[in-house]
């Protein structure tokens, strides 16, 4: 039995390793591509159209750095960061506004966007960060 629980408590850590490489990998491409856009957006001289293009890749690398952070927290200390979750949770909303454009959004997509973004800002306001150790 004692086998067993070891088994199915080296699983997670399989899983979040796994995580780990392909949020490295993903990083490690979404830098790139927005180097790319950036050095597009310079040569085209092209700023106010590709500069929400770059806006936007960067944003996605935040967010896949919070997301990669959070699994280096649960290698170290055995538990997901909710804060960071909801972080980029946040930063992925943000997004989201910027690709759209506003005037052609139906108001019911634009309520819950807007009540989504709240209940992420008061979860970020309200959840604690947790303690450094």
């Amino acid at each position: 039995m004692e086998y067993l629980i070891n088994f199915f408590s080296l699983v997670p850590i399989i899983l979040y390793t796994i995580v780990a490489i392909l949020l490295t990998v993903i990083a490690v491409f979404s830098v790139w591509d927005t180097v790319q856009l950036i050095m597009q957006m310079v040569i085209s001289l092209d700023f106010t159209t590709k500069i929400i293009d770059v806006i936007n890749a960067i944003l996605l690398t935040i967010t896949i750095i919070v997301l990669f952070e959070t699994v280096t927290v649960y290698f170290k200390t055995k538990h997901v960061e909710v804060r960071a979750l909801l972080i980029a949770g946040f930063t992925g909303m943000v997004r989201h506004v910027l690709v759209y454009n506003v005037s052609t959004v139906d108001p019911m997509v634009l309520f819950g966007t807007v009540l989504l973004l709240a209940v992420l800002i008061a979860g970020i306001i309200l959840v604690k960060p947790e303690p450094l150790t």
